[in-house]
C-alpha cells in the first residue's frame, strides 16, 4: 500500500462531504458572478415598474404605499415617482416621491401622500426619472 492510498483510506466521509458541498457553493457563486457580469453591463439602464400596495390613513390625509420593481441590471439612485390623483369634476392633485436606491434587479418601497382618499378615484403612479449611481 502507497502513502497515497493510505491517505485516501484515513480520510473521513464526512470531510468528503463537506468538500463536496464547499465545491458546489463556489460553483454556484462563480456562475452566478459570471452570468451577472455578462448580462448587466453598465450601459444597461433600469426598468423601473410601480406597484401600488395599499391605502392608509394619515394625519393630513391619505398615503399611497408603493414598491417599484427594478427588473434590469442597472441601478437607478434619486428615482422620482409621481402619483397623479384624479376625481370627477376637480383639480388633479400631485404627489412626488424620491428613493435614494433601487440595486438591479431589485425593490424599494415608498409612499405618497394625498389629501383626498385615492380610494375610488383615478389614480396613476409612474417613474419619471433617476441618476445613475
Amino acid at each position: 500500500m502507497t502513502n497515497r492510498s493510505a491517505a485516501l483510506d484515513r480520510t473521513p466521509l464526512l470531510e468528503w462531504i463537506a468538500a463536496g458541498l464547499g465545491l458546489l457553493l463556489l460553483a454556484g457563486q462563480l456562475f452566478v458572478l459570471g452570468r451577472e457580469a455578462l448580462t448587466a453591463g453598465p450601459d444597461q439602464p433600469p426598468s423601473i415598474t410601480i406597484r401600488q400596495q395599499g391605502v392608509k390613513a394619515a394625519v393630513n390625509g391619505y398615503v399611497v404605499t408603493f414598491e417599484a420593481i427594478n427588473s434590469a441590471g442597472g441601478t437607478a439612485a434619486a428615482l422620482q415617482v409621481e402619483g397623479m390623483l384624479a376625481r370627477p369634476g376637480h383639480e388633479p392633485e400631485r404627489s412626488v416621491a424620491t428613493i435614494d436606491y433601487v440595486p438591479g434587479h431589485g425593490r424599494a418601497e415608498g409612499g405618497l401622500f394625498f389629501a383626498h382618499d385615492p380610494r375610488g378615484a383615478m389614480l396613476t403612479i409612474r417613474p419619471t426619472g433617476y441618476q445613475s449611481p
